[in-house]
């Protein structure tokens, strides 16, 4: 693909991690391509990622959740809307991260003529292959996923990435965040780890109990207050994981997606899973201590240094599923000491 691009779009709807290890590409498309139009076709739950990105000319909201949950004629409205609005915007490239077929629907209804996508190895959902035209090459097992992302690019005959991560909150979440920060001055004048016990789903839960205990050695040991964080529906964790601890400790409040970044951007460790609030403190260049069992570190952890990952290798480690067949022995062998161990390891101890 030689022409030079006019007008491309990104189609990456979710989740909040996938949108970050994305970032990258939109920054590599902005410095390789400076004056083309460039959108972001992004689920309405998600978009707050995005804000205040300056290399992005468009967020394009694409509520396929909310639809779906809501069938009607009203909801049939919006999406032959979306529809218009899409194929109005006349792109010439599209770039199909998502790999599922939702993503590839979005791809092809915008009446794109060069639509790329991943390999059909590499493609969530593999029937998103019969949605774009144009393939990159098959993935590495090993390789990040940033790294996947990017490898659509050489489309465009870019050999240079830029790694960099925009996440950017608003001037009322800042506003509240340092309100909160306010009420417990006496809290963070000492350095913060964070604790998030949150998953996207059941098999990639480490025991609530164990993350009291490590929360209670890094308080005594490594001289760290202990934030706890929590996204929708975890708030429970987070109480027994404080009612759980000897020591003493401080529950966030409940946050938007901007109000986290403000928050994050508090803390001197993050330690939790595989999950959105992982990715977002890697991006903001926190350290970070990550837990992981069913899901590969080297695919999907925390990209770039400064950060260590525990995790129990045994022979169906990295399966990737959601129901565990047996007792799920990655996470319910990982024992506390070898998450203390990777804590020990990280680049914020090492510096202290």
């Amino acid at each position: 693909m030689t022409e030079t691009p006019q007008r491309i779009l990104i189609v990456k709807l979710g989740s909040i991690g996938d949108i970050v290890h994305t970032l990258p590409v939109l920054r590599t498309l902005r410095v390789r391509f400076p004056n083309a139009f460039i959108a972001w076709a992004v689920e309405e739950k998600l978009a707050d990622l995005l804000y205040g990105n300056t290399d992005l000319d468009e967020i394009v909201i694409i509520s396929t959740k909310r639809w779906r949950k809501n069938l009607s004629f009203s909801t049939l409205s919006e999406v032959m809307e979306a529809i218009g609005n899409l194929r109005e915007k006349s792109f010439d490239i599209v770039l199909d991260f998502q790999g599922l077929i939702k993503s590839g629907v979005v791809s092809l209804l915008t009446g794109a003529k060069n639509r790329v996508g991943f390999s059909r190895k590499d493609c969530r959902e593999k029937a998103n292959i019969l949605f774009t035209n144009r393939k990159a090459r098959p993935f590495i097992d090993q390789e990040h996923v940033v790294d996947k992302n990017l490898s659509l690019l050489k489309k465009f005959q870019i050999e240079k990435f830029q790694i960099e991560f925009s996440l950017k909150s608003s001037p009322e979440a800042e506003t509240s965040i340092h309100s909160f920060c306010a009420d417990h001055t006496d809290f963070f004048q000492k350095p913060v780890a964070a604790i998030n016990p949150g998953v996207g789903f059941a098999t990639k839960q480490w025991a609530l109990d164990r993350y009291a205990r490590i929360a209670d050695r890094v308080f005594r040991e490594l001289n760290l207050n202990i934030l706890l964080t929590w996204g929708p529906g975890e708030k429970e964790k987070v109480e027994k994981i404080a009612a759980t601890m000897e020591e003493n400790c401080l529950i966030a409040p409940p946050t938007t997606i901007l109000e986290s970044i403000a928050l994050y951007k508090k803390l001197d460790l993050f330690i939790g899973g595989d999950t959105g609030p992982l990715h977002i403190c890697a991006a903001l260049g926190v350290s970070t201590v990550s837990i992981f069992g069913p899901t590969n570190p080297n695919r999907n952890g925390s990209y770039g240094d400064g950060h260590t990952t525990a995790f129990k290798k045994l022979h169906c480690s990295f399966c990737y599923k959601r129901k565990c067949p047996t007792q799920n022995e990655c996470m319910s062998e990982l024992r506390e000491e070898e998450v203390f161990e990777a804590i020990l390891k990280n680049t914020y101890n090492a510096s202290h």
